[in-house]
């Protein structure tokens, strides 16, 4: 009697842990994911068949883990109940149903599950070889089970065909801001990961020097003109232009000056100096205009509205400016855009984008149909504003500062949210 009590113990037991391990295979699975699979297969290549045949096989392995889980399961309950009845009598089954719910919910399913979820690989490596057997060994037992599934998604109209996209644009960016929460990733690097997500989606008049901030030459000018307009402004390039900006004709480069200059030719017209332009349309994609400026060897492309008219340039060195954030070169000035008068207080300059305001300010900044700080404050005015005049928007007050030729060009930002607090306190 005693011996068949023990071989009931060993065998719930027995059970149990292998309850645990189904438990804590079945969130490994899931917990790993695609991404951590690949490269588990770059770091243990000689375990890549596997980790390809879990890949191929997820649903079919999750199903052996579930069905191996609930069998083991069903198996203790039946040697648990057996084995208070023997002890007991009948009158305790009561017992074995309350010690086995805990003993179940507990160490066949909160524990091993945490364990899993905290250490995935680990659990992966050691379970599943046991379930790539089992699964060769039961294929017509989990055709079966799969068949009914499918059969009462079918009823029930429940679309069950796996049909996910293998990473989302929303999950990646979660997952970088949560690793900069935690400490695995830097500032640095949280904001060139997000400019590198972003670069597909933005558009060449978003990041373009805008055309009444262009700095060009004439065709008519001289190579000792075109070389003051470059040692004053320190731009490498210039466009050449004909009339208007709106008839550009060419791209000069300083070092083809050089040249000239060595051989004292400062009167000599700069047209014949000139490069072709690169004209590009203002909805473009700088994901798309990037690959045709490396492809060409071309640093400069010019910016066209839908009137065909020039709205601005864009260099390659903008361009890398939205993944690696801005590049000071000796020319360029250290004034930050957006700079911390007080702790409430900051100056914005106008060209500033909204976005990159609400990300440095923490706050939500938006206006219908323009992308600046001084579109916002020509939004708030309806008309051009004038210096000294405020706005309010939101928990902020515009102040302008600045305006030169009906360009709004500083700004002053203040927080006024505790003075809010106040007034709402006083009421």
């Amino acid at each position: 009697m005693s011996s068949d009590i023990g071989s009931s113990v060993a065998l719930l037991v027995f059970l149990l842990i292998i309850s645990a391990l189904c438990s804590a295979t079945e969130t490994a699975i899931t917990a790993v994911g695609r991404a951590r699979l690949l490269a588990l297969q770059e770091r243990q290549p000689q375990r890549r068949g596997l980790y390809g045949w879990l890949m191929r096989e997820t649903q079919g392995a999750l199903t052996m883990t579930l069905v191996a889980n609930n069998a083991v399961n069903i198996g203790a309950s039946a040697v648990a109940t057996s084995l208070t009845i023997s002890l007991f009598g009948p009158s305790a089954v009561w017992l074995s149903t309350l010690l086995m719910t805990f003993v179940i919910v507990v160490f066949g399913e909160i524990f091993p599950k945490s364990a899993a979820m905290v250490n995935a690989e680990r659990f992966l490596v050691w379970g599943l070889p046991a379930v790539r057997l089992f699964h060769a060994i039961l294929v017509p037992l989990l055709w079966f089970f799969s068949g009914i599934v499918r059969f009462l998604g079918r009823i029930l109209r429940v679309d069950l065909s796996s049909q996910r996209t293998f990473v989302t644009r929303e999950e990646i960016e979660q997952v970088v801001s949560m690793g900069e929460v935690s400490g695995a990733l830097e500032e640095d690097e949280r904001r060139m990961i997000h400019g590198v997500i972003a670069f597909e989606e933005t558009r060449a008049y978003e990041i373009m020097v805008p055309r009444t901030d262009m700095v060009a030459v004439s065709r008519d000018a001289s190579v000792s003109e075109a070389v003051e307009v470059v040692r004053r402004e320190g731009h490498s390039r210039l466009p050449i232009f004909e009339g208007s900006l709106d008839r550009i004709v060419g791209i000069l480069y300083a070092k083809d000056l050089l040249h000239a200059l060595a051989e004292g030719a400062t009167d000599a017209g700069i047209f014949e100096f000139r490069r072709d332009p690169l004209f590009v349309p203002e909805v473009m994609r700088i994901a798309e205009l990037f690959d045709i400026m490396k492809g060409g060897r071309v640093h400069m492309a010019i910016v066209v509205d839908e009137y065909g008219g020039t709205a601005g340039l864009v260099t390659l060195e903008d361009l890398l400016e939205e993944i690696v954030g801005e590049i000071q070169d000796e020319y360029d000035e250290e004034t930050p855009p957006i700079k911390q008068e007080e702790e409430d207080t900051f100056l914005v300059e106008g060209q500033v984008n909204l976005e990159d305001l609400g990300d440095v300010l923490g706050d939500s900044f938006h206006a219908e149909d323009v992308d600046t700080v001084a579109g916002l404050a020509l939004s708030l005015a309806g008309e051009f504003p004038e210096e000294g005049q405020t706005f309010r928007y939101g928990a902020w007050d515009l102040e302008v500062l600045g305006v030169e030729e009906h360009r709004v060009k500083l700004l002053r930002l203040r927080h006024r949210l505790e003075e809010q607090k106040s007034e709402e306190e006083g009421r």
